[in-house]
């Protein structure tokens, strides 16, 4: 498991005030294709995750984000996410844009969630998180970096994890909690609005703000696209 010190300096390698997206024309990563269009709207795209929800107040906080990197940089993005949606994933199962190809995946991951719970059940409690930075995540989008606040809040955050790994283990080593906030467009954008993107970040970079966890907030969902996801197992 690792350490909240070695998470702490994973991240900050990464994790800075300043947009990284270099200098020129952006191209996003070309598995975006897989979730959205060329057109800006969403594909299906199917697969299972563990996430917890947020309480309302904390996605009108992420939802002002989003809001203005829309008004004021709408040409970087795909189709805006629905402020309901809006989650911290916790452990990412399974995902394809063929429904054939997860759905018997889907289906014994919804077992063994059960048998895992039954075995170790969940109990209702808080992890105490705070906003970090935007960066641009594997080139696919923006996300809001999150950070528990102290090592207890990150051993309890770790806990959940390694739980959720006796289903199925996630297929990158390490948690980096996030929210996204917004899919890039996929045919990229010139160099006028990277620049333009950048100084947005770096000005909602200057702020934060404290998010709190709930577990009775913590959901195995089922999506169908980067704007439908659907709770289908209580964790608490």
């Amino acid at each position: 498991m690792e350490s909240y010190h070695d998470f702490l300096e994973r991240v900050s390698k990464f994790e800075k005030p300043e947009l990284d997206m270099g200098e020129c024309y952006f191209h996003p990563h070309a598995e975006l294709g897989a979730k959205c269009c060329a057109d800006g709207t969403f594909r299906r795209f199917y697969g299972d995750t563990v996430v917890f929800g947020l309480k309302h107040k904390v996605k009108e906080k992420f939802g002002e984000l989003i809001d203005e990197l829309y008004e004021k940089a709408p040409e970087c993005f795909s189709e805006k996410i629905n402020k309901s949606t809006l989650h911290m994933t916790l452990h990412d199962l399974s995902a394809s844009d063929n429904i054939g190809e997860v759905s018997a995946d889907v289906f014994m991951n919804e077992v063994k969630l059960l048998e895992v719970l039954k075995d170790s059940p969940v109990k209702d409690f808080t992890i105490k998180m705070k906003t970090n930075v935007v960066i641009n995540l594997v080139s696919k989008g923006l996300v809001m970096a999150l950070v528990p606040c102290d090592e207890e809040e990150w051993n309890k955050l770790q806990a959940l994890y390694e739980l959720i790994n006796k289903v199925k283990v996630c297929p990158y080593p390490f948690l980096t909690p996030h929210v996204t906030l917004a899919y890039f467009n996929t045919n990229g954008f010139d160099e006028g609005s990277v620049k333009k993107l950048k100084k947005i970040v770096e000005k909602m970079n200057e702020s934060g703000f404290d998010v709190t966890l709930h577990t009775d907030r913590l959901y195995y969902q089922h999506f169908y696209s980067m704007n439908d996801y659907r709770n289908i197992v209580p964790l608490v």
